[in-house]
C-alpha cells in the first residue's frame, strides 16, 4: 500500500544540533573566532579587523569582525551562510572569486563558531558589485541563538529568530562584511584573556620564518620564500588586525630569532622527488661555536603520488636562556602547522609533543639509532652526539602546508589536529628525520669543545683513584706540563714553526684543564641527585611509619587528656601531666606537619595527574611544614595570592616543592621577628607570583649564581629547615622550567630585602 505523501516518514532535527556543531564542537574560544576570520580570507578580504570591548562582562561584551572582501549577496547569505554544512564552497574548483584562493573552509559549520562565542550575531554584507553601481543591495541579518534553541525542532523555530533586510546600499558604502557578536556565553577572566591572545597572535606564520633577515642569518636559505597560500600572483595578501581588548600586544618573535643558534629548513615540495634538508649555523651560533658550519642532505619522497609536499624552517636554540628568553620560551616555542597560512591547534602548544621530541628526549643515548639506517645522512662525527638532543622548548618553527600540495592530510571535524593516516605519517618522519639531522650537525660543530668535556667526565668518573692520591701534587704536576709546553710553543714560535707552537699551546691549556678539573670538588650534581633519588626510593615506607607514629601521639594525647581530667588524679600530679601534655601536643603538631607535606609529595595521588592548582591554597600548604621554624624565629609568613589564580596544569607534588624550597630559603634568610610575603598577579608575560623576605638580601644582578648547584650560605642546621646543600633553587628552576616558567631575584618591595619572581605562562 502506498503511503500518502502527508504521511511520508521523515528525518527532523532537533535544534540542539547548532549547541553541538558550534558551542561543544568547537573547543577553543580562540579556534571559533580564527574560523570567523577564514571566513574573510575565503571571500578575498584583503585585511580584517578583530576588536573586542568589554569581555569581562558578558551582557554588555561585544566581538567585531569586520573585512574589505567581496560581501554576500541576499542569496549568498541564504544558500551559504543559513544553510547548515553548505556546498557552495565545494563547488568548482574551490577557490575564492578573484585572487583564486583555495578555500579554507570545507565542512559548511564554520559559521556556527558565532554560537561557540555569543549567544547573539549581526551580520550586515555589501556584495561586490558585478555590474551597475546602483543596483548593489546590503544584507542586513540578526541571529538570535536562544529563540531558535527554545523551539524543538528546526522546523518549529519562530520567526523571530532570523530577520534579514534587504536595502539599496550607498555610494559611500565598500564591499566588506561586519559581523558583530553579543552576549557572551560566559565571562573571560585575565587570565583566559592572555591565554586566548597568545592563541590568536599565533593564527598566522611569524615574519621572521617568511622572511628571515641577513642581519641575524647570513647563510644562503635552502628556499627564498616558503608557499604559504595556494592563490595567483595578484593576490595582495591577508592582514589581520586586533583591536580594542583583544589587541595583543608585544610579539616575541624577534626575540626568537636573535636567540637562536641554527635554522633548520626543509623543502619536501616534491621537486624532483626528493625532500631537501639544510641546517645552517645563525650568526650567533657562528660566534659561540667556531666549527660551525651549514650542511645539506636530501631523501626520497616517502609518497610522490599523493605527499603531502611542503616546507618548513625551524630556529634552534641552545644553552641557558636569559631571563628575556625564558619569556619568550614559555609563549612561543614549539614546532607548529599552518593550512593557508592558518594555523591548525594543537601543533606547536606547550605538551604537546606530536614529533615525539621530549619523548626522544627523555630517553635519548648517546648514538642517533633514527639515523642509522639513512645513508645520505652520513656518519656521525662524535661518538656521543646523542647526548645533545634538545628539549620541545629549544625550537620554534612554521610548517608551510597547501590543501593542494597536501590532500593527504584530512582536517578533524572540530579543525584542530589532523586524522593520523598515512599522509600525516609522513609529514611526522620527514620532521623528525630533520631534526635528527640537525643534532648531528650541531655535534659535528661542537667535537672539539665535546671532547674536552669528555676528558673531564673521565677524571670525574675516577673519584676513588683521585682521592688516594695528593690533588695538590697533581695540580703542581699539571701547572709544570703546561709551563714546559708553553716554553717549547714559544722556541716554535721564533723558530718559525708557527704550527708546532699552536700544537703546543693546545696541549697546555688541557695541562690546565686537567688540574683545573683534578682540584675541583668531587662531590658533583649528578652524584647528589642520585643519593637523593635513592633517599626518595625509602619515602612511601617512611610516610606510612610516620603516620603509624601520628596515630600513637593521637592515642597517647588522649590518654594524657582523660588522666587530667579524672577527679581522682591528684592535683599535683594533673600539673605535671599538664606540662607533659603540652610538650605531647607539640610534638603531635610537628608530626602532622611533616607527615601532611610527605603525603602531598610522594603519595600517588600526587604524583597521578596533572591539574591546574590554586596558588593560594598551595602555598599555604607548603606553610604548614616551616611554619614551626618560623614560629620560633618570630617571623610573620603572609599569603596575598589572590584565591583566583591558578597554575598551570601540573602535579601537585611538584608545586608543593617549588613552594617548600622557596620558603625554607626564605625563612633561612628573613632574620629574628622577620617578614615573608607572598603576593600574585597576572602581568603582560602570565601570571607573576613574588615571595619577598627581609634580613639578608640578595642583589638581582648577582642573583643567577645562587641557582648554581652547592651554593648555599647556610651552615646552622635546622630540623625543619635543614642546613642546606645549594640544591633547592636548581631543582625549583628545573621544576618549573618544564612547563615554560622562569624564576630568577628581582628588585624587592619597600620594607624587603629579598625578592625572588616566577612567572608561569598564561
Amino acid at each position: 500500500m502506498d503511503i500518502p505523501p502527508d504521511d511520508q516518514p521523515q528525518f527532523t532535527v532537533d535544534t540542539h544540533l547548532f549547541r553541538e556543531l558550534g558551542e561543544l564542537l568547537v573547543g577553543r574560544d580562540s579556534t571559533a573566532l580564527v574560523e570567523l576570520i577564514k571566513n574573510a580570507y575565503d571571500a578575498d578580504a584583503k585585511s580584517v579587523t578583530v576588536n573586542g570591548q568589554r569581555l569581562s562582562d558578558p551582557h554588555h561584551a561585544q566581538i567585531k569582525i569586520t573585512d574589505d572582501g567581496v560581501g554576500m549577496t541576499e542569496e549568498e547569505f541564504r544558500l551559504g551562510f543559513l544553510r547548515v554544512a553548505s556546498r557552495l564552497k565545494e563547488k568548482g574548483s574551490r577557490q575564492s572569486r578573484l585572487f583564486r584562493r583555495r578555500f579554507t573552509g570545507a565542512k559548511g559549520i564554520g559559521r556556527l563558531a558565532a554560537h561557540k562565542l555569543a549567544r547573539n550575531i549581526h551580520i550586515y554584507s555589501i556584495p561586490q558589485p558585478q555590474g551597475d553601481r546602483n543596483g548593489v543591495k546590503s544584507v542586513d541579518a540578526t541571529i538570535n541563538w536562544d529563540i531558535i534553541e527554545s523551539a524543538d525542532t528546526l522546523d518549529g523555530i519562530s520567526p523571530g529568530a532570523i530577520k534579514v533586510d534587504v536595502t539599496n546600499a550607498t555610494a559611500k558604502e565598500k564591499p566588506g562584511t561586519i559581523i558583530e557578536l553579543t552576549g557572551l556565553r560566559r565571562r573571560w577572566t585575565a587570565a583566559e584573556r592572555t591565554n586566548f591572545f597568545a592563541e590568536v597572535q599565533t593564527f598566522s606564520p611569524p615574519k621572521i620564518l617568511i622572511d628571515p633577515p641577513t642581519s641575524v642569518i647570513d647563510e644562503p636559505l635552502l628556499f627564498e620564500r616558503p608557499k604559504v597560500y595556494d592563490t595567483t600572483g595578484r593576490d595582495p595578501g591577508f592582514t589581520v588586525r586586533l583591536t580594542g581588548e583583544l589587541d595583543a600586544g608585544e610579539e616575541y618573535w624577534e626575540t626568537a630569532l636573535r636567540a637562536a643558534h641554527w635554522l633548520i629548513e626543509v623543502d619536501g615540495s616534491g621537486a624532483r622527488g626528493k625532500v631537501k634538508f639544510k641546517i645552517s649555523p645563525t650568526k650567533k651560533g657562528k660566534k659561540e661555536f667556531p666549527d660551525a658550519r651549514p650542511a645539506t642532505y636530501a631523501m626520497d619522497h616517502p609518497d610522490l603520488n599523493n605527499g603531502p609536499f611542503f616546507q618548513a624552517r625551524i630556529l634552534v636554540r641552545e644553552g641557558v636562556a636569559s631571563k628575556k628568553e625564558r619569556v619568550w620560551l614559555g609563549r612561543s616555542t614549539g614546532i607548529r602547522v599552518y593550512m593557508e597560512g592558518f594555523r591548525v591547534l594543537p601543533y606547536g602548544e606547550q605538551k604537546d609533543d606530536w614529533l615525539s621530541i621530549d619523548a626522544d628526549y627523555v630517553r635519548r643515548g648517546k648514538t642517533l639509532g633514527f639515523l642509522s639506517g639513512l645513508d645520505f645522512a652520513g656518519k656521525p662525527g662524535d661518538d656521543e652526539e646523542g647526548l645533545i638532543f634538545l628539549r620541545n622548548n629549544s625550537y620554534f618553527g612554521a610548517v608551510f602546508l597547501t590543501q593542494n600540495d597536501a590532500p593527504t592530510l584530512r582536517m578533524l571535524v572540530n579543525r584542530e589536529g589532523f586524522i593520523p593516516e598515512s599522509g600525516y605519517e609522513h609529514l611526522v618522519g620527514i620532521l623528525r628525520t630533520a631534526i635528527y639531522l640537525s643534532v648531528r650537525v650541531r655535534a659535528s660543530a661542537k667535537i672539539t669543545s665535546r671532547q674536552e668535556r669528555s676528558q673531564k667526565r673521565k677524571l670525574q668518573a675516577a673519584d676513588s683513584e683521585i682521592s688516594r692520591k695528593d690533588l695538590r701534587e697533581l695540580v703542581a704536576e699539571s701547572v709544570e706540563n703546561a709551563n714546559t709546553l708553553a716554553a717549547e710553543a714559544k722556541r716554535m714560535a721564533l723558530a718559525g714553526d708557527f704550527n708546532g707552537a699552536k700544537k703546543r699551546i693546545a696541549q697546555a691549556a688541557m695541562e690546565f684543564s686537567r688540574g683545573s678539573i683534578a682540584s675541583e670538588r668531587l662531590i658533583t650534581e649528578g652524584s647528589i641527585l642520585r643519593v637523593l633519588a635513592s633517599v626518595g626510593t625509602q619515602m612511601a615506607s617512611f610516610v606510612h611509619e610516620i603516620n603509624s607514629v601520628l596515630g600513637s601521639a593521637i592515642a597517647l594525647e588522649g590518654a594524657l587528656s582523660n588522666l587530667r581530667n579524672d577527679s581522682s588524679t591528684p592535683v599535683a600530679t594533673r600539673k605535671k601531666l599538664a606540662e607533659l601534655h603540652r610538650a605531647l601536643g607539640d610534638l603531635r603538631r610537628s608530626i602532622e606537619r611533616q607527615a601532611s607535606y610527605l603525603t602531598d609529595v610522594v603519595t600517588p595521588d600526587a604524583r597521578r595527574r596533572r591539574i591546574r592548582l590554586p596558588l593560594s591554597e598551595r602555598f599555604a600548604a607548603a606553610t604548614k611544614l616551616v611554619e614551626g621554624a618560623a614560629s620560633r624565629r618570630g617571623i610573620e609568613i603572609e599569603n596575598r595570592i589572590p584565591a583566583d589564580l591558578k597554575s598551570p596544569s601540573m602535579f601537585p607534588a611538584e608545586l608543593l616543592v617549588v613552594f617548600s624550597n622557596l620558603l625554607s630559603n626564605s625563612i633561612k634568610a628573613a632574620g629574628i621577628g622577620g617578614r615573608v610575603i607572598a603576593t600574585g598577579r597576572v602581568g603582560k608575560s602570565g601570571i607573576e607570583l613574588r615571595i619577598e623576605n627581609t634580613g639578608i638580601a640578595v642583589d638581582p644582578s648577582k642573583g643567577e649564581k645562587w641557582f648554581a648547584p652547592f651554593e648555599s650560605t647556610t651552615t646552622r642546621t635546622d630540623p625543619v629547615l635543614g642546613q642546606g646543600m645549594g640544591m633547592g633553587l636548581p631543582i625549583t628552576r628545573n621544576l618549573l622550567e618544564e612547563y615554560g616558567a622562569s624564576i630568577g631575584f628581582v628588585m624587592p618591595s619597600r620594607g624587603f630585602a629579598t625578592a625572588i619572581e616566577i612567572t608561569f605562562p598564561s
